[in-house]
């Protein structure tokens, strides 16, 4: 009994994953060959009649280590030099806390990053509160005036050239006010009993 070859009748989606598996086998031989109807068929294993083919290692790229190429003016720059950017280990929100409910704040947060190794000469760590960018000051930090409400916290390395070199994840806050208008409620606060 014959054997009918998944490919049969579709020699481009044969093709397709031969290129497709090439860089995977680069190096490696394969087999090609036609059937009696026309068909081509690649396999890593000869067959009567096939041609071997050699497939060469495939030609690769390795960018840089940047995580963008904008800068903060909008203009797009390539970077600098040939020298490594230092690799930063650890870049994160410290202050306040990821889901950190902050009260009476008097519209006033304190905003703070942990970055390892410390920042190098040249490049600006910037503390991105509700989209927008505040460079930060002495102790990789920053006092912003935030409202009431929701707010999100991430931060960022920038190089000389104004480029990205990494960025850390986001976090959400509340900032929250007590008000005499509206007094705190619950469960746990009891209501003046009524008189007789």
């Amino acid at each position: 009994m014959r054997r009918t070859h998944p490919f049969s009748g579709r020699p481009w989606l044969a093709a397709a994953l031969a290129l497709a598996a090439a860089p995977l086998l680069a190096g490696a031989t394969l087999y090609k060959w036609v059937d009696e109807n026309g068909v081509t068929h690649y396999s890593d294993r000869p067959e009567p009649g096939a041609q071997r083919v050699k497939i060469e290692a495939a030609q690769g790229y390795q960018g840089k280590t940047t995580a963008g190429s904008s800068n903060r003016g909008g203009e797009t720059r390539a970077p600098a030099g040939d020298a490594a950017p230092p690799s930063y280990t650890h870049l994160a929100i410290s202050n306040p806390t990821d889901g950190a409910v902050l009260w009476n704040t008097g519209g006033r947060v304190e905003i703070g990053a942990d970055l390892e190794p410390a920042l190098a000469d040249g490049h600006s760590l910037w503390l991105i509160v509700d989209g927008k960018s505040n460079k930060a000051g002495p102790g990789n930090s920053a006092v912003l005036e935030l409202t009431r409400g929701e707010h999100t916290a991430s931060a960022s390395v920038t190089d000389a050239q104004g480029i990205e070199i990494v960025t850390s994840a986001e976090i959400k806050f509340v900032v929250r006010q007590t008000s005499a208008a509206q007094p705190p409620t619950g469960p746990l606060l009891q209501k003046p009993a009524k008189p007789h």
